[in-house]
């Protein structure tokens, strides 16, 4: 029996299954729906990331295809990221409201509540803090507190690390020359000395190394493009590990800075101050590089913040020698206690759970999943994945997140630092690690809540924007993360071992070591950091239609993110996008005169051809007047920055209209009988434009 037929049932390992049971999923929506039968017509719609701005723009686009007709006549729903809250909202009320109010799913009352789920998002717009009780301070004690269970679990067994290094247990002995000014020779140390001496060796065996290198280089019988590359990777890591090795080597030195300042200066407190400087001056040193960059701006790549975090680093590692070397606590009976807690807690707790991931959880399903069907309603926020049914004739959600690869043995994937990962109500995975039944993963209890709060974790350690290893280890110590540990769907059938995961997964995102495709738990983030439009997933399923709304963060209106989902499909799938993007880039400066959209072709790999329609928060004309009026008091409106979290209802309502109007404009007076003819009416109106 071969290795795939011995794989469970509910277990794919191509697309190919996936498909297929996708189709069979939407042939009953269809019919739910009261559509003809699928054949090659199937048609997506396509939520881009951009936290609250875009899930409020796009409820306007929900309510206008809604009112239009077209909502029923859409197969596929994807989401990304922020496109994410209201796309699941809209499922949510799909799967709870039946039949459908004549006013659209919004307009659901929701019992207690004195109005509509409308004016419940409306008055959700600061989601993060808007549950009763809930302000800036539960969000900010939230952190800290998962920031403090982080460093209570972590800080013991460091600490116990640290003191290890510190201790005397082989015959050798620090040189006199290494020794500061007043300063005594550091004894023992002899953990701190091996790491010293194996930094000096590092770059002293790097003359070998180079003579070895250009020996292979020279001669024909050598000569070979591997063994080359691997000398030359291996000379790049002796040079930097050389670096970190002697760095860390030294810390003993610094422990006599106190020493040296008493010697050279006579001030009472010399040795005090020198003491504490050994990890204030980095500490110190490093937040002032970090602020010096941030008022420089982007000329310079963001350079000093990364050096600025290595010396933060460094100096939190010689407070930690500090305070293994002179504090009696240590080996007293308390800090055991807290060593044997930080053990139990990493073999027992789940740092999903304790991560600020879980709160970012609890208020997007307060904020977009409101409880419809009275209080006798289940938690919504317990509503799984597999409960989305084809016989509501809603569209089948795509809810898509970033797979972390950025320790993959796969070259192309490693250069990605990510990969493609949905959720849906059907199947969960990822090329790189097939794909598992809904409703046999994670014991079935993939949760709506957890699916698309995971594709809206923007701020997470060994992301593409947190790539340089100090940040990483920096935010994975303090817990600074969204991102979720999941199992992968490869190994779903398998229970995992009773292992210290807690300390396991830190450690992967501080070193930035198994991260990839192959392990047993996967790490998801969020879905932007791979596309942030939402269209990859659509065209690796041949869409004969796509809606497509960008609501990222684009002031200058460099459509990145279109750009980079151009270039994906078409190196994955083999898939062109051709679109009229230049003209939007054009129109950028124009205010009113802008055109919001822009319809383009899609050719596939296998001869067949889609449609795309592209539509971009803009201000143009034909709007109302409370959209003029919110512009002209905040002139970076439509494309304020995706930081900003925290709507107010005129913020909310401004979003919300311009989605409204924008799409119902192209809709028209006459809602048009079907897709391909609404797309044909807009095809004609920007011939004319």
């Amino acid at each position: 029996m071969s290795a795939e037929s011995a794989q469970p049932v509910d277990y794919a390992a191509t697309f190919d299954d996936v498909q297929a049971a996708e189709r069979e999923w939407l042939a009953r929506r269809r019919a739910a729906a009261g559509m003809p039968p699928l054949q090659d017509d199937a048609v997506g719609l396509a939520f881009s990331g951009g936290g609250i701005r875009s899930a409020t723009f796009n409820l306007g686009v929900l309510q206008a295809l809604e009112a239009g007709g077209i909502l029923p006549k859409v197969d596929y729903l994807s989401s990304v990221s922020g496109g994410g809250y209201v796309a699941s909202c809209y499922s949510w009320l799909r799967a709870r409201v039946d039949p459908v109010p004549p006013d659209g799913a919004f307009a659901v009352e929701i019992p207690g509540s004195g109005g509509s789920v409308l004016d419940w998002l409306r008055g959700h717009g600061k989601y993060l803090v808007s549950q009763r009780g809930f302000s800036i301070w539960t969000l900010i004690a939230s952190i800290f507190a998962s920031t403090l269970v982080n460093v209570l679990v972590l800080g013991p067994p460091l600490l116990a690390v640290v003191y290890a290094l510190t201790l005397d247990w082989l015959p050798l002995a620090w040189p006199d020359w290494l020794s500061l000014p007043g300063g005594h020779v550091p004894s023992g140390n002899h953990g701190f000395l091996l790491l010293l001496l194996a930094g000096v060796l590092s770059l002293a065996l790097f003359p070998l190394v180079a003579i070895a290198f250009a020996f292979v280089s020279g001669v024909p019988s050598f000569d070979n493009i591997g063994r080359i590359d691997r000398l030359r990777v291996l000379m790049g890591r002796m040079i930097v590990g050389g670096i970190a090795l002697i760095a860390v080597g030294l810390i003993p030195i610094t422990e006599t800075l106190g020493e040296m300042a008493e010697h050279l200066f006579t001030t009472r407190y010399a040795e005090a101050i020198g003491h504490h400087m050994s990890y204030l001056a980095p500490i110190v040193g490093g937040i002032a590089s970090m602020l010096m960059d941030r008022r420089k701006g982007d000329n310079n790549g963001g350079r000093l913040t990364t050096i600025g975090l290595s010396l933060v680093v460094y100096g939190l590692l010689v407070l930690s020698n500090h305070l293994a070397l002179h504090e009696a606590w240590l080996q007293s009976p308390v800090f055991y206690g807290f060593l044997a807690l930080s053990m139990i807690l990493a073999l027992v707790s789940s740092l999903n759970r304790v991560s600020i991931h879980a709160y970012y959880r609890a208020r997007l399903s307060g904020a977009f999943l409101p409880r419809v069907g009275g209080r006798s309603t289940p938690d919504p926020g317990d509503f799984r994945l597999d409960q989305l049914d084809p016989a509501h004739g809603a569209p089948l959600h795509l809810i898509n997140t970033t797979l972390n690869t950025t320790s993959s043995d796969n070259a192309k994937l490693r250069s990605r630092q990510g990969a493609s990962f949905f959720f849906s109500p059907v199947y969960t995975g990822s090329t790189t690690t097939g794909f598992r039944r809904i409703e046999g993963y994670a014991g079935g209890a993939m949760a709506l809540s957890n699916a698309f709060t995971i594709s809206g974790a923007a701020i997470d350690p060994d992301m593409f924007a947190t790539s340089a290893r100090s940040v990483s280890f920096l935010m994975a110590l303090l817990n600074v993360r969204l991102g979720y540990w999941a199992i992968n769907p490869k190994f779903g059938d398998r229970r995992p071992l009773p292992l210290p995961w807690w300390w396991i997964f830190i450690a992967r995102e501080m070193l930035g070591i198994g991260l990839d495709e192959k392990r047993h738990h996967v790490h998801l983030s969020d879905g932007g950091g791979f596309e942030n439009l939402g269209i990859y997933e659509l065209i690796r399923r041949r869409v004969r239609f796509l809606v497509v709304t960008d609501a990222g963060a684009d002031p200058m209106t460099t459509l990145g993110d279109l750009g980079r989902a151009i270039e994906r499909v078409r190196v994955d799938f083999g898939a062109d996008i051709d679109i009229d993007a230049d003209r939007l880039y054009r129109q950028r400066d124009m205010a009113l005169m802008q055109q919001p959209y822009a319809l383009g072709t899609i050719r596939y790999a296998d001869g067949s051809a889609g449609r795309i329609l592209y539509i971009k928060p803009t201000l143009c004309a034909g709007l109302t007047a409370d959209i003029y009026a919110y512009w002209r008091a905040n002139p970076a409106f439509p494309d304020e920055p995706t930081s900003e979290q925290f709507f107010a209802e005129p913020q909310f309502e401004a979003y919300r209209a311009l989605g409204q109007q924008i799409v119902a404009e192209l809709i028209g007076a006459t809602p048009p009988p079907g897709v391909a003819e609404w797309f044909e009416s807009i095809a004609e109106r920007q011939a004319k434009s």
